[in-house]
């Protein structure tokens, strides 16, 4: 098994493994190292070799655009889920590593940012809290996992026992589209830069 705050690498598209992988990763007492699979061939290499994880997580399709050479699982294999399926008993600390976030490397080569559990937590539970979330939102994740956003759109989900609604990248490049299937999947909360909301402000005046 995994050793506590061992980093794993985790590239996979929006969808459903790749919640399940971050989540695997986690309960087993690891670190997730969030790899986009549409970044250029050579950052996924710098950041695998920077990182040094041990495993690396991602979808049968994604394989050929790595040259990682250690131990890999395959969030599309159904032979991923045949083990044991009950709880781990581990006990992860609050000062205990969750994520290591790289920057976006525009100064130089990417660095990882450190963020530990309690910083996740504290994220969306504090006393200044001005959000009534509870069981009955329902949440869109729209942004890349490695952007720091995307910590919000999950766990917000998660840890308020609402539901997730995974945003496709097709519709997510597609503002008509996406302002559709907000409406149909009633949902309460999403995250927009500003330039993409008044995109969809301005789909919404075109056909109200």
């Amino acid at each position: 098994g995994l050793q506590a705050e061992e980093l794993v690498g985790i590239m996979a598209e929006r969808s459903p493994e790749m919640v399940i992988g971050i989540l695997a990763i986690l309960k087993a007492g690891g670190v997730y190292v969030p790899i986009d699979p549409d970044y250029p061939k050579e950052r996924i290499h710098y950041m695998l070799e920077d990182s040094n994880v041990s495993i690396l997580l991602l979808q049968h399709h994604l394989l050929e655009g790595t040259d990682y050479q250690s131990h890999t699982v395959f969030l599309d294999d159904p032979s991923s889920y045949g083990a044991e399926a009950s709880n781990l008993k581990l006990n992860v600390m609050p000062n205990q590593l969750a994520y290591v976030i790289y920057t976006s490397g525009t100064t130089g080569n990417p660095k990882g940012t450190l963020i530990e559990h309690k910083n996740v937590v504290r994220l969306l539970f504090n006393n200044k809290n001005v959000f009534d979330f509870n069981a009955s939102d329902t949440w869109t994740l729209f942004h890349s996992f490695c952007f720091d956003f995307s910590v919000w759109e999950m766990y917000g989900a998660l840890l308020y026992g609402g539901e997730l609604l995974i945003i496709p990248k097709q519709i997510a490049k597609n503002p008509e589209r996406y302002l559709q299937l907000l409406k149909s999947e009633a949902v309460t909360i999403f995250n927009q830069t500003p330039s993409y909301f008044y995109q969809l402000m301005q789909e919404e005046r075109a056909d109200p």
